[in-house]
């Protein structure tokens, strides 16, 4: 006879031997949304805490043994809470913030009277205790990625506060070294079985280590590829001016062999452990990550936790390294001190070569079944498409030309604009001396047709005279027709922006007419841009 507690199976696995006399059925755990309303509940509950000991301190918090006293109590308090095996969900969801303000007082007050070094080795000797006093797996790892920015701070000083970040590079290198020899103790230990209790207790520490170096890494490489099309460009350049102008300004050669040596090293492990790797045409591949490396310092580093992640199965550090990989190579596009052409041949020809290694190193291949050849008109398709699109290519710019042979030289007086973006290599944002319209989505709907302008202009070509016209209304005779464009959402003269060769920046803000041909029609073309005396830039 079963109980609801135990079933038949249960029963017949208990007289069989297969379980222990007296075993039941696992506790059913909340359900998840309660578990996010407790929690919410407790986070909550903290803030009038929070209120209250303001009020009950006061300015006493900021001098004195105050913050040494708070910190500890509510330290101890949250480890008790963490600890206690019949504490609430309730409880142990407070104990965390609880010991997160613990940290705070005791980490304000220790550097508030601590040389600048003290304080961090004094945190980690803090972080080292919690973690043999907790016995939740995440809390090891979040204190493991606090140790690894304290040991930072601990090796870096007081110099990155002075925007010297050069010795930024080598704490973060001695950061990972650490971590690249905990990694091999780790393994060791897991190894023998008198080491695995230690080993299971300090693996959470040195995952969140190496968690804990990936976003330094992310803030030392800058703005990634695109971001600044995302974020807007005043942001872009705010970013770019914070992170990317003085990375390299000094140390230079340090950081970028030491990223090519943890590159390397990286890409070693991946083949000791797996024999499958171990191939001639992954070599090349493996050459060009290197080089990489040397010109971004960043990018050393993460391949070394990617490839230890993998070794060691740690899915989540490795996807997280790949992740941090991929936006060093994206900020790669940022580096100003090389030309943006070069970026792009560098690019290519990496490209290029990677793919003639691949194809003279891997045999060919049977077809898989069921494959055949395209035949008939579709094997025409790919080859057709490209000529068509060769011949439009190659059309639209026949009309440009054209255009401008025949167009008439037209100048248009520069208005007063941002002179430079960093968003898609260099270019200036123009705005000319125009009539202020409304934006396009006014206009374009009722009208049906892009708005025309008619200009005067003088002897030497510049625009003086500007007025919109009504729709479908002629122009006067002997003036000048201009067709505008709809661009970013505003009405302009063909284009906001004119685009020029890195380090030209300086020739390009003496500009203050943008040069044109234009048709009697009132197509035009922006061919280049002017100074005062109306001679082309540069």
């Amino acid at each position: 006879m079963s109980t609801p507690s135990q079933p038949d199976w249960m029963l017949q696995a208990q007289q069989q031997g297969l379980l222990p006399p007296g075993a039941g059925l696992p506790k059913t755990d909340r359900p998840w949304p309660v578990k996010l309303l407790t929690a919410l509940g407790a986070w909550l509950a903290v803030i009038p805490f929070l209120i209250f000991l303001a009020l009950l301190l006061g300015r006493a918090w900021e001098h004195g043994p105050t913050a040494y006293v708070t910190g500890l109590v509510l330290l101890a308090a949250s480890v008790g809470l963490l600890r206690a095996g019949s504490a609430g969900r309730f409880l142990e969801q407070l104990a965390l913030p609880l010991l997160m303000l613990g940290l705070g007082s005791l980490g304000y007050a220790l550097g508030r009277d601590l040389p600048h070094r003290a304080a961090p080795a004094l945190g980690l000797l803090i972080c080292a205790g919690l973690v043999l006093a907790l016995p939740r797996h995440w809390l090891r790892l979040i204190l493991g990625m606090a140790g690894a920015w304290l040991c930072m701070a601990l090796v870096q000083g007081p110099h990155w506060v002075a925007s010297d970040l050069a010795p930024l590079w080598w704490s973060v290198y001695l950061s990972l070294g650490l971590w690249g020899l905990a990694q091999a103790w780790l393994h060791a230990q897991g190894l023998r079985a008198s080491g695995a209790a230690s080993a299971a207790l300090a693996e959470p520490v040195i995952q969140g280590w190496g968690l804990g170096l990936l976003p330094v890494l992310v803030w030392l490489s800058g703005p990634t590829f695109l971001m600044g099309g995302a974020l807007g460009s005043g942001l872009a350049r705010e970013l770019h001016a914070v992170f990317g102008a003085h990375l390299w300004a000094s140390g230079r050669m340090g950081p970028a062999t030491l990223s090519v040596l943890a590159a390397v090293l990286g890409l070693l492990a991946l083949p000791r452990a797996w024999p499958a790797l171990r191939q001639l045409r992954l070599l090349l591949p493996g050459l060009l990550l290197a080089a990489l490396a040397f010109v971004l310092p960043a990018l050393g580093a993460c391949l070394l936790i990617l490839s230890l992640a993998l070794v060691r199965g740690r899915r989540v550090l490795a996807l997280s390294a790949a992740g941090v990989a991929l936006w060093v190579l994206g900020s790669f596009y940022y580096r100003l001190d090389v030309p943006l052409a070069d970026k792009a041949l560098i690019l290519a020809a990496s490209g290029a070569a990677l793919g003639a290694w691949l194809w003279l190193t891997t045999g060919r291949r049977p077809r898989p079944a069921g494959f055949e050849m395209p035949s008939g008109a579709a094997r025409w398709t790919i080859p057709l498409c490209g000529l068509l699109s060769l011949g439009l290519v190659n059309a639209l710019v026949w009309q440009k030309e054209q255009l401008i042979a025949q167009g008439r030289p037209v100048f248009v007086k520069l208005a007063p604009v941002d002179p430079r973006s960093l968003i898609q290599g260099d270019y200036m944002r123009l705005n000319f001396a125009l009539p202020t319209l409304p934006p396009v989505a006014e206009l374009a709907g009722p009208w049906r047709a892009r708005p025309r302008l008619e200009a005067q202009l003088d002897a030497r070509g510049v625009l003086t005279e500007v007025r919109l016209l009504a729709p479908q209304e002629a122009p006067a005779a002997g003036s000048q027709l201009l067709a505008l464009s709809p661009v970013n959402g505003q009405w302009t003269l063909v284009s906001d922006a004119w685009y020029f060769q890195e380090g030209q920046e300086p020739l390009f803000r003496a500009a203050a007419y943008g040069e044109f041909r234009v048709l009697p029609d009132g197509r035009a073309l922006l061919v280049g841009l002017a100074d005062r005396n109306l001679r082309r830039l540069p």
